[in-house]
């Protein structure tokens, strides 16, 4: 079984609803969600909850990205240990790669696959968002993130303990809400659209 963890601040857009309804038709899936915590608490709640389960993989997708039909089962075939499919903030790529061995540092969870392994070999949390990573040493700060950074800490301390990521190619749908529809109006829909894509990456120079 695979656990599909959903963190949520409260709100999921249908359309991501619809594609993990999909996903749900042809794999033996368990959603879990949240709905009342702030990041990263909602991250490692869902990721306890998941691990009760006899789940071989946590299969992390956010709540304003849509997953395509055949997008757990090529995440599957690269047998990877973190295996992700990135998309796009702002027009920048989610996935960050070292500039001289092109080997992935970072990733995004908007739609990310683990095998359950790496959890039972990282510390407790596995998300955190109160440290950021210093690029000129290298080294984790005391800093809190304004937005993000949870994802960071995790593929970082993944891969201190031996485990690669690897990337599907292309990127998934990421929504944006533009507008809400008006009140007590028939045609008062909101307004959602898709972002730009991705036109700029994560190029890290490292020095070794």
């Amino acid at each position: 079984m695979i656990s599909v963890c959903l963190p949520t601040r409260g709100m999921v857009f249908c359309e991501v609803e619809d594609a993990i309804e999909k996903i749900r038709k042809v794999h033996n899936i368990k959603v879990f969600r949240s709905w009342d915590k702030k990041i990263p608490d909602a991250q490692n709640f869902l990721v306890e909850q998941a691990l009760k389960e006899n789940s071989t993989h946590i299969f992390f997708v956010e709540e304003d990205v849509v997953i395509p039909d055949n997008a757990l089962d090529k995440l599957l075939m690269l047998d990877a240990d973190i295996a992700c499919i990135d998309y796009s903030v702002n027009g920048y790529s989610c996935v960050a790669k070292d500039k001289k061995t092109q080997e992935i540092l970072w990733c995004g969870f908007g739609s990310t696959l683990v095998k359950r392994e790496v959890f039972d070999k990282l510390e407790k949390p596995y998300f955190r968002t109160d440290k950021t990573l210093r690029l000129n040493d290298w080294q984790w700060v005391n800093n809190s993130a304004k937005y993000g950074g949870q994802d960071i800490w995790f593929c970082m301390t993944a891969r201190e303990k031996g485990f690669k990521i690897q990337q599907v190619p292309g990127e998934v749908k990421h929504l944006m809400l533009i507008a809400l529809g008006e009140k007590e109006m028939n045609n008062g829909l909101h307004l959602i659209v898709q972002k730009p894509t991705i036109t700029k990456y994560q190029i890290i120079e490292r020095e070794y």
